[in-house]
């Protein structure tokens, strides 16, 4: 559907197709999305990388920028987008239904975008006025096994680019999206919303720096309970076939998200199931990307200790949440024994960061997963990614 020519790339380089920065960002921010491995925003309950990094990307490419103007762009969009995600607050994602990846992550964008344009304040302000005004993003696809969460992202990249390009073109869009009487905090929420969140520690308290990777190949809510089940298996030297039952206590919010895939009959459902997750990290002592596979769903082990792992509510955790996403396991033993495991951070997050050498793990074995064999290739782009403060112009960052 997108011209068939331009200067920005698809990230699939067997494609050998560059498009428009719009058409290109919505490839690249909705293959970002597909197998659960991204970044997530605490604070927020967003995945920005999705949007930011693709949106940022093309658009560098399309302008000429160098890895500078496109870090400082990533910056500005991260802190926009995460702030729009903290400012919409825990109702519209967990009582109106919204992903706020897509709903928030679309200002992100424009912001993002509006600084690689060069735009002025008012340039800006009408880029997220008319990014704003395309929000949309619901969990409907979790019920019947549809692709929509991939669109999410995608769209969000292609919305944002549109508004701000069009924004430079002249086209105005409204000043007060967030917080007007009719803008995104009136229609998208039940009113809860956090204004303090515009500017609270604004140019201190950064969220790009804030954010975590994710480990598991699961959605993030699930993650605490997979990390406090790993470290009590290992304590207390229990074992798949030991475990009788699985009680994990949980926030508000993973039940909204967690409870609407039923067994999870798909790959992409099957992570986000809560019992599937445990049975799966249990069972092989992890819950990486080459875990969730059709030959797993049909393992019947697996199917019994999923249906041995019971959600509770906890008040305690629900209220540190969103700023903590915490998680306790009590797992009762075939043998009458009971033991209780708790994290207050996942693997992955600020506070229990990913090393170097596991996120080059990470990128090496998501690039297995996608076929791809120069592995001499990958460990360049990795080199280039950590300098890319040196990088003239950002091309060639295709596989």
């Amino acid at each position: 559907m997108g011209p068939s020519s331009g200067r920005s790339e698809l990230v699939d380089g067997s494609l050998k197709f560059t498009t428009s920065p719009a058409f290109a960002s919505l490839i690249n921010g909705a293959s970002s999305h597909v197998v659960e491995q991204d970044d997530l925003h605490n604070r927020s309950i967003t995945h920005p990388a999705t949007v930011i990094f693709p949106a940022a990307l093309a658009v560098s490419q399309d302008v000429g920028a160098n890895g500078k103007d496109f870090i400082t762009a990533c910056v500005v969009g991260y802190e926009v987008g995460c702030r729009a995600g903290q400012y919409l607050g825990r109702s519209h994602y967990e009582n109106q239904k919204f992903h706020t990846t897509a709903t928030a992550g679309v200002i992100g964008v424009a912001a993002a975008t509006a600084r690689l344009l060069g735009l002025d304040v008012d340039g800006t302000l009408s880029a997220m006025g008319t990014a704003g005004t395309q929000a949309a993003g619901l969990w409907q696809f979790l019920l019947d096994a549809t692709h929509s969460k991939q669109v999410h992202p995608g769209k969000a990249c292609f919305d944002g680019i549109f508004a701000a390009y069009s924004a430079r073109d002249g086209l105005l869009g409204s000043r007060d999206i967030l917080e007007g009487p009719r803008a995104m905090g009136a229609a998208l929420t039940s009113g809860a919303t956090m204004p303090e969140a515009i500017d609270q520690n604004l140019g201190v308290d950064f969220a790009i720096i804030r954010s975590s990777f994710k480990w598991h190949a699961s959605c993030r809510h699930t993650h605490p309970s997979v990390d406090a089940l790993l470290a009590l298996m290992q304590k207390h030297g229990v074992a798949f076939d030991d475990i009788e039952s699985v009680v994990t206590r949980c926030y508000r919010a993973a039940f909204s998200v967690l409870g609407l895939s039923g067994l999870g009959n798909t790959v992409h459902q099957s992570k986000f199931n809560m019992g599937f997750v445990l049975a799966v990290a249990a069972r092989n002592s992890q819950a990486m990307i080459t875990d969730f596979t059709q030959d797993s769903l049909r393992d019947p082990s697996l199917r019994d200790f999923q249906r041995r792992v019971t959600m509770e509510y906890d008040a305690d955790i629900d209220q540190q949440f969103p700023e903590k996403w915490q998680g306790t396991v009590i797992v009762k033993c075939k043998s009458g024994q009971e033991f209780t495991e708790s994290v207050s951070f996942a693997k992955g997050d600020p506070e229990c960061p990913l090393t170097r050498s596991e996120l080059e793990t990470k990128v090496r074995a998501l690039a297995t997963y996608g076929e791809i064999t120069d592995m001499d290739k990958v460990n360049d782009l990795m080199q280039r990614a950590w300098n890319l403060e040196n990088e003239e112009k950002l091309y060639n960052f295709t596989f």
